[in-house]
């Protein structure tokens, strides 16, 4: 309260912006992309202490010339010393003397004559200009009322606008292109309904660790709290307190001269570390007001590095396991690391298996492949883990029960657990580590591939390879009227290139997509199973379409999760994506069904008739085909291969085939795991 009083005096007084962080973490990603003249900051921080955080700050090129005061109540010659090798300027005893900090001269109100008049521009033009300059091309979103000066301020930038038919949709499509390419994704809405419909969207970029921002247009400030429709203000709705739980970072811009700083921030928040989505709302009467262009900008790059050591105990622990197994998340997928995982499991001739998400991230045809662990997994990463490992190396994955195969004890090594992830906090919470390595897997498989350059060839124990990826061999369907899943995913891929993108969405279909398409390319499979939201796929496809106009994109979807977002068909339409979405029918929302007849020896019928998947696409403006027996979808070629718009293809699925599984539900409710498989 009193830093904030502070704050309110000098910006009043002696027009001095003051932004407050409560941690070392903030107060870097501030200082990047801000660029202070000036950082005051405690020695003593939870997390990381300020002496680490000056030497990062004064360490990295673009903040270099940052001075940083560091203080302590109880600042010691030794914490002096210390504070100075580190690059601050001066290590103060508290209580602060600001005046003496800032001088006289910098505190001190100029006089009218002295200023000279900054240049000015309406707030939105300038939101819009920073988003281009951080490397945005795409903004999804619906227009609103609250909105309108952003989408206003659009109409005169290069960048592309999409305009989906519902705000989950555009969500959703953000969270496929920031999937797919690794950018930051923009959408922006409108108040009140306008941003309770997205926050399913942001809810699941959160699950999955995606860098989306999400800009909410807010009644005017003199407005809020007399009861204005879609108030969504700290006297309203309260938006960015509902939205703190799900994102990095929420905030709303209080007053135009910070609409800047806290656009910089987000963008950095949004981009650091374990990516994640961020939430500003935009007062109306701020994104209309002039503002003064910002004088300074900067980044800030907090890379690190793994030890020698430690990667000496990875490589040494893999090297003399009787039976090591890697295990790779979807945190594999970027940066070089695929290349990288491959390097290094071929060295160590360590077998490797992916997690759902992580599909695709080792090639499934390589020698070393055990194939996916979990939901929709192979027999071959399951009969090797159970048959007995000595040494895992988790890398890239939070762990979680889709991912562990419903957390299977098995995966708790009895010489090594090493547990490796950008995110401290997926450390430990369902696994005990043995050796917990917080980086990247880039960083860790990269040190580690040198590592084992410099040791050079040493022998490493016979170990049979892993024999292929085992999948189950299901019957085909005895019903004319009937395509099996597994069929219709091996006739899928013989028609599409071997670089389709598979946008998959959540149900029973997600089984069959994770253990029969066969994925050796790290981007072909794009699972955000985090939240395990209905209806994402057509959303991702979008998004994935945008980031590689050239490629083959097919969400593949249950007939429930095509009811819930088939609008979003209309939007690939309008913007000629030529999307191929593929809705395995069956009538019914078949993995609810399966889960509550296992739970209670009986389910209600979940029916999701009456609904004629192609009369709905073909009013959406899409090209259909229905399938119904093996050897259609071949036959079909032409349409799937050359179709300029997107294609809406009703897949009829037999419901009676299903797929051997873990139960997880049944697991989830006992509190222990299964111990054999049901059909």
């Amino acid at each position: 309260m009193q830093l904030r009083a502070i704050e309110r005096v000098l910006r009043d007084q002696h027009q001095v912006e003051v932004t407050l962080a409560d941690n070392a973490i903030d107060a870097m990603i501030a200082v990047g992309a801000l660029k202070p003249d000036l950082v005051v900051m405690d020695v003593i921080m939870p997390g990381l202490d300020g002496i680490e955080a000056c030497r990062r700050i004064k360490s990295n090129p673009g903040t270099s010339d940052v001075q940083v005061v560091l203080a302590s109540a109880m600042m010691t010659p030794e914490l002096e010393r210390a504070a100075r090798q580190a690059g601050a300027k001066r290590a103060m005893s508290k209580p602060i003397d600001l005046a003496d900090l800032l001088g006289a001269a910098t505190i001190a109100p100029s006089a009218p004559e002295d200023r000279e008049p900054a240049a000015t521009v309406r707030g939105a033009d300038l939101l819009v200009e920073m988003l281009a300059e951080a490397g945005v091309e795409v903004v999804f979103g619906l227009p609103g009322g609250a909105i309108s000066p952003v989408h206003d301020a659009l109409i005169d930038s290069g960048l592309r606008v999409i305009t989906t038919r519902h705000e989950s949709g555009a969500m959703f499509a953000a969270a496929g292109y920031a999937r797919a390419t690794g950018k930051l994704a923009v959408v922006a809405v409108t108040s009140g309904p306008g941003v309770l419909n997205a926050l399913t969207g942001l809810a699941s970029a959160w699950c999955d660790g995606l860098p989306v921002m999400l800009l909410v247009g807010e009644v005017a400030r003199p407005s809020q709290g007399k009861g204005v429709l879609q108030d969504g203000s700290a006297h309203g709705l309260r938006t960015v307190e509902m939205a703190r739980h799900i994102t990095k970072f929420a905030a709303e811009v209080a007053r135009p001269s910070t609409l800047p700083h806290l656009l910089r921030r987000a963008i950095a928040t949004a981009r650091s570390g374990r990516c994640g989505p961020v939430l500003l709302t935009l007062p109306v009467d701020v994104t209309t007001a002039q503002i003064a262009r910002p004088r300074s900008g900067g980044a800030v790059t907090m890379t690190s590095t793994v030890a020698a050591e430690v990667l000496d105990e990875v490589a040494g622990q893999l090297r003399d396991a009787q039976r090591p197994m890697i295990l790779a998340g979807s945190g594999t997928r970027s940066d070089g690391a695929p290349l990288r995982l491959i390097a290094v499991a071929e060295r160590l001739a360590c077998p490797v298996a992916t997690t759902p998400k992580g599909k695709g991230t080792f090639p499934e045809a390589h020698p070393l492949a055990l194939g996916v662990l979990g939901v929709g997994g192979h027999r071959s990463a399951q009969r090797y883990l159970e048959t007995g490992v000595d040494v895992v190396l988790a890398i890239g994955t939070s762990l979680g029960d889709l991912s562990s195969d419903g957390f299977s004890p098995h995966l708790q090594a009895p010489r090594a657990l090493i547990h490796v992830d950008i995110d401290a906090r997926q450390i430990g919470k369902s696994y005990a580590p043995t050796l917990a390595i917080v980086a990247t897997a880039a960083e860790l498989l990269g040190g580690l591939e040198g590592r084992l350059a410099i040791q050079g060839e040493r022998p490493v124990a016979l170990r049979a390879l892993p024999g292929g990826v085992e999948r189950h061999v299901l019957p085909s369907s005895r019903r004319f009227d009937r395509i099996t899943p597994q069929d219709a995913l091996a006739e899928i891929q013989d028609v599409l290139p071997r670089d389709t993108i598979y946008a998959i969405d959540s149900g029973e279909h997600f089984f069959f997509a994770a253990h029969y398409l066969e994925s050796s390319l790290p981007d072909t499979f794009v699972a955000m199973s985090g939240l395990g939201s209905m209806g994402q796929s057509i959303g991702a496809a979008i998004g994935t379409q945008l980031a590689f106009p050239g490629r083959i994109i097919a969400a593949i979807c249950g007939d429930g999760c095509f009811a819930m977002n088939a609008f979003e068909i209309a939007t690939a339409v309008a913007e000629r994506l030529p999307i191929r979405v593929f809705v395995f029918n069956d009538e019914r929302l078949g993995m609810v069904e399966h889960g509550h007849r296992t739970l209670f020896g009986r389910t209600p019928a979940f029916s999701t008739a009456p609904l004629d998947v192609c009369v709905v696409a073909r009013g959406l403006g899409a090209t259909v085909l229905r399938i119904e027996r093996p050897g259609q979808l071949r036959q079909a070629s032409a349409t799937l291969c050359s179709t300029p718009g997107p294609v809406v293809i009703d897949v009829r699925i037999d419901p009676e085939i299903r797929l051997p599984r873990r139960e997880r539900v049944t697991a989830m409710v006992t509190g222990t795991g299964p111990d054999r498989e049901r059909v």
